[in-house]
């Protein structure tokens, strides 16, 4: 470093320089130091400046450092997005364009296990939330519908037919006939067991327990 001084203020007692720094022709920076000769004044300005220009270098190679590691970090970022990506669009090709094979094998399923229409949206509602086959817009979800339905198929196909709530009370129906209950009486006991007056108040589960007090009340009667 090139350094040139320059005398600022003399007097008696106080003399006042100022430094310039100076490397490859290119002003690095200036200071002005102040004491009782030109000398230690000047002493005092170069000491600044070195103070000056060494604090300037270290602040240089900590940005340095930095856009090094942001340099990294964007690296290795847009690394894994393609990365992602690339897993992605292996996903997307592993599912069928055609999922006609798939749909016709539940249409089999739904055949064998003698389920209405309105079975199959209870059972969608209840396994994966839809009210329709036709809102399934993912390939697995499709499968994993088609999976759950061969597993009622082939574990439990004496059971496999879901109640409804309308099967429920038709079956009620029949059993209030055969009792000889009119709707008054069967309001009566709807509201003594259930505390409400008619069937459509009750949930499935409650429809379940009252065909079941018919059945147990006719049991006895025979």
């Amino acid at each position: 470093m090139r350094i040139e001084s320059e005398l600022c203020h003399l007097s008696e007692d106080k003399a006042i320089v100022k430094v310039s720094g100076w490397e490859n022709e290119k002003n690095i920076g200036s200071a002005l130091g102040e004491g009782s000769t030109v000398e230690l004044a000047e002493d005092k300005a170069i000491s600044r400046l070195k103070d000056r220009v060494s604090l300037s270098t270290k602040n240089k190679d900590i940005t340095n450092i930095n856009k090094s590691k942001d340099r990294n970090i964007s690296n290795t970022n847009n690394s894994e997005l393609s990365n992602n990506q690339i897993t992605i669009n292996q996903n997307q090709n592993q599912e069928p364009k055609d999922w006609s094979t798939d749909l016709a094998a539940i249409d089999q399923e739904i055949k064998r296990l003698r389920w209405s229409r309105e079975d199959e949206i209870k059972y969608l509602q209840n396994e994966l939330g839809y009210n329709n086959r036709n809102k399934i817009t993912k390939y697995d979800e499709l499968q994993n519908y088609l999976s759950k339905l061969k597993i009622i198929k082939n574990n439990n196909s004496s059971t496999s037919k879901i109640i409804s709530s309308d099967n429920l009370i038709d079956e009620s129906e029949i059993i209030l006939k055969q009792l000889s209950w009119d709707h008054k009486k069967g309001r009566e006991f709807l509201q003594r067991e259930f505390n409400v007056s008619t069937r459509k108040e009750l949930n499935e589960q409650q429809l379940i327990s009252f065909v079941s007090k018919l059945k147990s009340i006719k049991n006895k009667l025979i």
